[in-house]
């Protein structure tokens, strides 16, 4: 049972190939994407597993212990319990795409926004009250009118936060398609809108963060930001990724080997995505009574805790450690993959 729920949010510093396997298509290494919507997705396991290397790595003398609470067993012994949290897919919510005017834009729209609100509905529903100072039944409905708004124009629109990217103060151009540019402060409960970047910049790990550099994040995030119709940011995440050839050249004859070129796909670099981890209490695995009150003594005594609800803040507590650069996806050796993390707990401890 999972009783709690954090939001991890992520950046991409390089771009990343999460892989889906081998495909039968022009892209022969894609990378995962949902299967309903398109869209891209990295999923759970993936998230996991470098999570938990992430987490081993934290300067903790029990930490190989605290690892196997939290995260399970290692493969050899997973049958022995479950781990204490459940981490999600991470979403796709702001994708780079190129821009003709202030170089690139940072991309979302009603339907990935709709989704992130439900997931924020979800956690208020295990955590309370959080911090998160949304009225989620007003976003919604600013949500429906923008997206009326998109869909019923003749010609394709965009919702701006700012002029940055517009052009004779009318129109943006992202990739090949000109927009009519309509701003985000024309619509009657903007302050609804406006909580769009502060509530990214909360799960990239700057809301305690009272330094000078705050503000000009924020600024940047509205600067950037444009909310499309759900079918052109479709296109854009499905048409607009990197695609890398890649070879292997035969080390005698100085040639690409027979069957050596490939084509591998990747989320671009400045892509920002968000994950859910759900956090229960850490599972007694027992066999009898005098096992289980073992195990439950030795659990608290790696956490220090006086009860498993105590065990249980202390996870979420070390979870918020890590705020750090992690390596996801293949192609390490080439400088792919890598990523900055920020665990964000959406409620008052």
């Amino acid at each position: 049972m999972f009783e709690k729920a954090l939001i991890l949010g992520l950046y991409s510093i390089t771009p990343v190939h999460a892989g889906s396997g081998a495909e039968l298509s022009v892209i022969d290494l894609p990378i995962q994407r949902e299967k309903h919507t398109g869209f891209p997705v990295i999923w759970g396991q993936s998230l996991k597993g470098v999570l938990r290397r992430a987490y081993e790595g934290l300067d903790d003398s029990q930490s190989k212990q605290k690892t196997e609470i939290i995260f399970g067993p290692p493969t050899d012994r997973a049958s022995e319990h479950a781990g204490a949290i459940s981490v999600g897919d991470a979403k796709v919510l702001l994708f780079p795409v190129r821009s003709l005017k202030g170089v690139f834009a940072y991309v979302t729209c009603p339907l990935v926004l709709d989704r992130f609100i439900e997931d924020i509905e979800f956690i208020k529903s295990l955590n309370g009250n959080l911090m998160i100072n949304i009225n989620t039944d007003n976003f919604k409905n600013e949500l429906d009118k923008l997206r009326n708004d998109l869909n019923n124009q003749k010609t394709t629109s965009a919702i701006v936060f700012s002029d940055e990217l517009m052009i004779n103060n009318k129109n943006i151009v992202l990739e090949d398609i000109i927009f009519i540019a309509k701003n985000a402060n024309e619509y009657k409960n903007y302050d609804e809108l406006k909580i769009i970047p502060e509530i990214i910049l909360n799960i990239l790990g700057n809301k305690n963060n009272q330094s000078d550099n705050q503000p000009k994040i924020l600024n940047k995030l509205q600067s950037k930001l444009v909310i499309v119709p759900d079918d052109v940011f479709k296109a854009f995440v499905t048409m607009t990724t990197e695609i890398i050839a890649r070879v292997k050249i035969n080390a005698k004859s100085g040639t690409v080997e027979s069957g050596g070129l490939w084509y591998e796909e990747y989320l671009p670099s400045d892509c920002i995505l968000y994950s859910m981890i759900a956090v229960g209490k850490p599972r007694i695995p027992d066999k009898n009574d005098e096992e289980r009150n073992k195990n439950e003594k030795r659990i608290l005594q790696v956490f220090n805790a006086q009860t498993l609800d105590d065990a249980l803040n202390k996870i979420i507590e070390d979870l918020s450690k890590i705020n750090l650069y992690i390596q996801i996806g293949g192609n390490e050796t080439v400088g792919k993959g890598f990523v900055k993390t920020a665990v964000f707990v959406p409620y008052q401890k």
